[in-house]
């Protein structure tokens, strides 16, 4: 390992010693551990796909829009997938800030 190899090293694991990237990772194994928000997930996005098959077809469209407007407020009203959007946020700021002072 040379001394490149070192450094990143080390930074990579101050990076998983910050707070937002431990509450970062504490948040989605909850959430991948939870059966309803994953579907959740899920539904999300096969409808989302549907919607765009479906853009030349406006009764089935709309259809499809509904449902994933739907599943989407249920994952959006959810406090644990609320916090886990807000500090990916963070953990996505500090990857920038990481990423300009390299540059």
């Amino acid at each position: 390992m040379n001394d490149l190899d070192k450094l990143l090293k080390k930074v990579k694991e101050n990076i998983y010693q910050e707070e937002c990237v431990k509450e970062y990772f504490r948040l989605k194994k909850i959430i991948e551990n939870d059966e309803e928000l994953m579907l959740n997930e899920k539904e999300v996005r096969h409808h989302q796909k549907l919607m765009c098959q479906y853009k030349e077809d406006d009764e089935k469209y709309f259809k499809e829009k509904a449902l994933y407007e739907s599943y989407l407020n249920k994952l959006e009203n959810n406090p644990i997938y609320q916090n886990f959007l807000e500090i990916k946020k963070e953990v996505n700021s500090l990857l920038l800030e990481i990423k300009d002072y390299l540059n």
